[in-house]
């Protein structure tokens, strides 16, 4: 199929082309699994959720604040056995003016740990840093802010998932 065609038929890309004729448009394919990659070991995801742990934790002294809530899970994507550890965090009751302070403290405080984070393009407020095998997304909505801690993909085959979720 032609690329033009591939635009075309997507409703989303055919607005973006009628209101940008200037912008070339390229679809990438989708990402393949990583199956050709050895399996990770149930240490080597133990570790993984301990780093994420230990990061969350890490932000939270830091900003003196303990999340309202958190929830942990293996999210699986477009093949069930490729997995990325996600942690997610919200920090509520900071006041009217409370939830874009703590971002900006987080912010700054992703910078002296060497995350790099970087605003939204878009001028929300959100905040999204890399650093090792995690993309870290923190935003500000009213009196809240919340993270979300999520690693690289690892390829998780059924026993060892299995394995994990025995001991959780």
């Amino acid at each position: 199929m032609d690329p033009e065609d591939v635009v075309a038929a997507d409703p989303m890309m055919r607005v973006l082309r009628e209101r940008h004729p200037d912008v070339n448009i390229v679809l990438l394919p989708p990402v393949e699994p990583i199956l050709d990659r050895p399996s990770a070991t149930p240490a080597q995801c133990r570790a993984v959720q301990h780093h994420a742990d230990t990061v969350l934790s890490t932000l939270s002294t830091e900003v003196g604040l303990e999340p309202s809530t958190r929830v942990d899970y293996w999210w699986s994507q477009s093949h069930p056995e490729v997995r990325r550890w996600v942690t997610a965090a919200s920090y509520t009751d900071l006041g009217p003016e409370g939830a874009v302070p703590v971002l900006r403290t987080l912010g700054n405080l992703l910078a002296r740990l060497g995350w790099e984070p970087r605003p939204a393009a878009d001028g929300s407020p959100r905040v999204r840093g890399i650093a090792g095998p995690f993309e870290l997304i923190a935003s500000a909505d009213g009196e809240v802010v919340t993270v979300n801690l999520t690693s690289d993909p690892l390829y998780i085959p059924v026993p060892v998932y299995d394995e994990l979720m025995a001991d959780a």
